[in-house]
C-alpha cells in the first residue's frame, strides 16, 4: 500500500484487518456486522444503525441524516471515573476526548476499538452472532493504574422502533406510540411501538397495527439505574457529547409511554490494580408473537465472556469458509489483499444488504434494486450456490408476463415500475452466471409466479425477457430509452417518448449472446435461432449508424439527435459504449481497439477513466439529470467505479494486460491520499471526483456499489483468467507483462483447482501450454476435475493455444 493512508491506518500484515490509528478520519469509516435477519453498521467511532430484515420497516435504532456532527447516534458506552467525575466513551466519539488514545480495527464481521485513558484500558468488540437477532458489544476494562478504581458505565442507544421514514418526518406524533419498560427480573429494557405501517413510502395510511417486534437492551451486570427517554438522558440543549445523566450520575429509572425512546443502562464497577472485568451489552429484537415465550432466553444468551468468544469465533469461521473458495498469489501485494479478502467481503456485504443501508443510503426511500441484486449474484455463485439460486428465484417473482420487472422492490411484494430499458435483461446475467458455475440445468424448470398472475418456468421468464427486448426497440432497432438505462441520469433523452440507448443496444446484444449460448448448451435449438435473429437485428445498426469515426455514440435523442458524438460540445464521448462494444463484440477488432484507445486518450485520469467528457456545464432538459449535476461528480464526468470495471474487462478481452492492470491499480481504494479520497481506503466507492472539478480525487457513496462484485469477477475471471463455462473451467490470463508468475486456487463444481501460471517471456496473454495433474490439456478449457484437488500448470508465450 502507498504511504498516503498511513496518517489514518493500514492493513494488518496478513491483510485480514484494517487498523485505524488516527480515528479522526475524514468521514466515518464503517463496517457491517450482520446475519441473515439482523443487520447493523458500525463506524470507527461507534456510529451506525441497526435493523431487522428491512431498514425501512424494521428499524431498531435511529441514525440521523446529514447530522452535525455526523455519524450520530450510535452504539455507545460511556465510562465515568466516580472519584474524579471525568468521563469518556469506549469509542472516541461521542465524547470526543483523548483522540490519540484510540485505535479502531475493522475485521470481517466485527469491529474492535481500544483505548487507554486515565489508567483504564478498554477494548470493545462489536459483532452479530451467526444466528440470533441481536448484536453483542463485548467490552473489557483493565485497571492499569496502581490504585483501586470506582467506575460507572452507561450503555446507550436511541430507538427508532419500526418504520424509519415515519419516524423521520412525523416524529412529534409518532412519539406517542413508543413504549419502553424495564424488567428487573431479566435485567433488561424492552421497547416497542404500538403503531406501525407497512407501506413503502406512505406516512398517512392508518393501518391500525403495532410494530411486530420488541427490542431489548441488556447487560451482564446488575443495572443500578436506567433511562428510557432521550430528553431526560441528554438534558436540555445537549447532545451525546456530554449527557446530563452521565455528568450527574442520575437516571430517572422510570418507564416511558411517549417521547423520544432510548435505552440507557447504568452499572457500577470496582477494579483493583491490575483488575480486569468483561462487560457484555446486547441489543436485539424478539418477534412480538413469541415475546413472552422467548424473551428470557433472548436476554440471557451470551452472558459470559466465554459465550461471546465462542460466538465471535463462529463469525470468523463463517467468513474464513467464504474466502477459501478463491485464493490468489500475485506479485502485487495490494492485489492479493483486495482479491483475497476485501473485495469479496464488500461484494458479499452488498449482496446481503442490498444497497439499502450505509452512511450514504438510509434505507427509507427505495427498496432493493432489481438490476443491483442481479449483478450482486456475481459475488457469491462461487462460494454459496444455494443463496445464488434463491436470489434468482426471488428476482423471477418480480417479473411481469410481458417481461417487465420492478425497478425497486421490497421482499414483502411491494415494488415500483419505471421505464428503464435495461432492468429485465440483467436477469439473463444472473441465470447464465449461475448455470455456468454449477451446471444446474434443473433451475430452468423451476416454476415461479409472475408479478401480475400466473406461473412459468425459469425458461418462460427468460422468454418473457426476450419478448420485452423485442417490443422495446425504436426506429434504429435500438432500445427505447424510457427513463434511463444503467445510467439513471440520462432520463429525458428524447423527452417523454423518444430516444434510443446505444449502450442499451450493446447490453441487449451481450445478454442475448449469453442467452443463445445457454440455449445451445441445453439443446433449445429453435430458441437459439430466435435469440440470434433478435441479436443480429440490433447489432447491425450498432456497427453502422452508431460509429462516430473514432468511438461509438451514447444515444439518439429527439429527432435523431446524437449524444456522445464529436458533434457535441459536452458529453462528446462516453465510457460505457466503448467498453460494452467490446464486451458485446458488436464490430470488427480494429474498431473495438480504436474505441478503447479513445477512452485512454479522452477519458483517462489519475484516478481512472471518466464516465463521459467533457462534463456538461449547461442544463439540457432533453438529456436529463446528468446535465443538472456538478461537473466532475456522479454521472456528470466523474470516475464512476462500476463502469471502470467494464473498461478493465474490455481491455482484457482485447488482450491488453498492461492497460487493464493500469486501470485496476488506479481504482484501488488505497491508491489515493486519504485526506483527498476521504472515504474508506479498504472498499470501493460509487464514484471518484474527476479532474473536471476542484475536489478531484474525492470519493463518495462507499460500500453499496456494484463495483465490488464486478471488480472481483473481472479480476479473477479475465485478468487472472480463471473463469467458469458450461463445459469446464477456462484458463486465459491477461496480465501485466512484468508478472513472471502467479497462482490461483479456485473451487469449481466441488473440486479445488490449484493453478500456477508461468510467464517467462513477459507477455500480456497467450496461453501456449496447460497441464492438469501432469497430463497435457487440449485447448484452454480444463475438464471437470474428478478428484478433490487438481494441480494445473499453465505457460504463457508468443504462440496462442487454441
Amino acid at each position: 500500500m502507498r504511504e498516503n493512508a498511513v496518517r489514518y491506518g493500514q492493513f494488518s500484515p496478513d491483510g485480514k484487518e484494517f487498523v485505524i490509528d488516527n480515528v479522526a478520519t475524514p468521514t466515518p469509516w464503517i463496517n457491517y456486522i450482520y446475519n441473515d435477519r439482523y443487520f447493523s453498521t458500525i463506524s470507527n467511532n461507534g456510529g451506525g444503525i441497526s435493523y431487522v430484515q428491512n431498514p425501512l420497516h424494521g428499524r431498531i435504532t435511529r441514525y440521523r441524516i446529514n447530522d452535525v456532527p455526523p455519524d450520530r447516534p450510535g452504539k455507545y458506552v460511556y465510562i465515568k471515573d466516580e472519584e474524579t467525575g471525568d468521563f469518556w466513551s469506549a469509542t472516541w466519539q461521542p465524547v470526543g476526548k483523548n483522540q490519540k488514545a484510540y485505535q479502531a480495527v475493522h475485521g470481517f464481521g466485527y469491529t474492535r476499538v481500544s483505548a487507554e485513558i486515565n489508567g483504564i484500558f478498554s477494548e470493545i468488540t462489536y459483532f452479530v452472532p451467526v444466528a440470533q437477532t441481536q448484536e453483542i458489544w463485548h467490552l473489557v476494562l483493565t485497571n492499569r493504574s496502581n490504585r483501586p478504581r470506582s467506575l460507572s458505565l452507561f450503555g446507550y442507544v436511541e430507538f427508532c422502533l419500526g418504520h424509519a421514514l415515519v419516524d423521520l418526518i412525523n416524529q412529534a406524533d409518532d412519539q406517542h406510540f413508543n413504549r419502553v419498560v424495564f424488567d428487573s427480573r431479566l435485567n433488561a429494557l424492552f421497547a416497542t411501538k404500538t403503531y406501525w405501517i407497512t407501506e413503502g413510502l406512505s406516512t398517512q395510511q392508518q393501518e391500525n397495527k403495532a410494530w411486530d417486534q420488541w427490542a431489548f437492551f441488556t447487560v451482564n451486570h446488575p443495572v443500578s439505574a436506567y433511562e428510557t427517554r432521550r430528553e431526560r438522558f441528554l438534558g436540555a440543549y445537549r447532545n451525546e457529547n456530554a449527557p446530563e445523566a452521565v455528568e450527574t450520575g442520575r437516571l430517572s429509572s422510570q418507564d416511558s409511554d411517549f417521547g423520544n425512546a432510548v435505552g440507557a443502562l447504568k452499572i457500577d464497577l470496582t477494579l483493583p490494580p491490575g483488575g480486569r472485568i468483561p462487560v457484555l451489552f446486547r441489543l436485539g429484537v424478539i418477534p412480538k408473537e413469541r415475546f413472552e415465550s422467548d424473551k428470557q432466553a433472548a436476554v440471557q444468551a451470551f452472558r459470559t465472556p466465554e459465550d461471546a468468544a465462542t460466538a465471535l469465533q463462529a463469525v470468523t469461521e463463517k467468513w474464513e469458509r467464504f474466502f477459501q473458495h478463491v485464493r490468489v498469489n500475485t506479485p502485487d501485494a495490494d492485489t492479493n489483499i483486495f482479491l483475497n479478502y476485501w473485495t469479496p467481503y464488500q461484494a458479499k456485504v452488498a449482496f446481503d444488504v442490498g444497497r439499502v443501508a450505509s452512511f450514504y443510503y438510509w434505507g427509507i426511500s427505495r427498496g432493493f434494486g432489481f438490476r443491483d441484486m442481479a449483478q450482486d449474484i456475481l459475488a457469491i455463485t462461487i462460494s454459496d450456490v444455494q443463496k445464488a439460486r434463491e436470489r434468482i428465484l426471488l428476482l423471477a417473482r418480480q417479473m411481469f408476463r410481458n417481461g417487465r420487472v420492478y425497478h425497486h422492490f421490497y421482499r414483502d411484494g411491494q415494488g415500483e415500475l419505471t421505464r428503464h430499458c435495461d432492468d429485465s435483461l440483467w436477469f439473463i446475467l444472473a441465470v447464465t452466471e449461475y448455470i455456468q458455475e454449477t451446471g444446474d440445468k434443473a433451475l430452468l424448470q423451476e416454476e415461479e409466479p409472475f408479478a401480475d398472475g400466473g406461473k412459468g418456468t425459469l425458461w418462460d421468464h427468460l422468454k418473457a425477457v426476450v419478448r420485452y427486448a423485442e417490443d422495446n426497440l425504436g426506429p434504429h432497432h435500438l432500445p427505447i430509452f424510457g427513463r434511463g438505462d444503467w445510467n439513471d441520469t440520462l432520463d429525458y433523452i428524447g423527452g417523454e417518448d423518444e430516444g434510443e440507448s446505444v449502450w442499451g443496444g450493446m447490453f441487449y446484444v451481450a445478454m442475448l449472446n449469453r442467452l443463445g449460448e445457454l440455449a445451445h448448451f441445453v439443446g433449445e435449438t429453435a430458441f437459439t435461432r430466435e435469440v440470434e435473429r433478435l441479436r443480429d437485428r440490433i447489432q447491425q445498426n450498432l456497427n453502422t449508424v452508431c460509429w462516430d469515426g473514432k468511438w461509438f455514440i451514447r444515444a439518439f435523442g429527439a429527432d435523431g439527435k446524437k449524444i456522445g458524438s464529436k458533434e457535441n460540445r459536452a458529453g462528446r464521448i462516453f465510457l460505457n459504449t466503448q467498453s460494452w462494444a467490446v464486451i458485446a463484440s458488436v464490430s470488427e477488432p480494429e474498431k473495438l481497439r480504436q474505441a478503447m484507445d479513445s477512452v485512454r486518450i479522452h477519458l483517462d485520469t489519475d484516478f481512472g477513466p471518466k464516465l463521459c467528457a467533457p462534463a456538461f456545464r449547461e442544463i439540457d432538459p432533453n438529456i436529463g439529470l446528468i446535465t443538472r449535476c456538478v461537473p466532475g461528480k456522479k454521472e456528470n464526468g466523474a470516475v464512476f467505479c462500476h463502469a471502470t470495471t467494464w473498461a478493465i474487462l474490455a481491455e482484457c478481452l482485447l488482450k491488453r494486460g498492461d492497460q487493464a492492470f493500469a486501470y485496476y491499480k488506479k481504482l484501488l481504494p488505497n491508491a489515493v491520499d486519504s485526506d483527498q479520497f476521504r472515504v474508506e481506503p479498504y472498499v470501493y466507492s460509487q464514484y471518484i471526483t474527476s479532474n473536471e472539478h476542484p475536489t478531484a480525487g474525492m470519493a463518495s457513496h462507499s460500500w453499496q456499489t456494484g463495483t465490488a462484485a464486478w471488480m472481483y469477477r473481472v479480476a479473477i475471471d479475465y485478468m487472472l483468467g480463471v473463469r467458469p463455462t458450461y463445459w469446464g473451467l477456462r484458463v486465459d490470463p491477461v496480465i501485466p507483462s512484468d508478472w513472471q508468475e502467479f497462482s490461483v486456487e479456485r473451487v469449481f463444481r466441488g473440486a479445488r483447482y490449484r493453478i500456477r501460471v508461468h510467464n517467462p517471456g513477459g507477455v500480456e496473454s497467450r496461453v501456449t501450454r496447460i497441464q492438469m495433474d501432469g497430463q497435457p490439456v487440449e485447448g484452454p478449457v480444463l475438464p471437470i476435475c474428478s478428484k478433490a484437488v487438481c494441480q494445473v500448470e499453465v505457460w504463457l508465450g508468443q504462440m496462442r493455444l487454441e
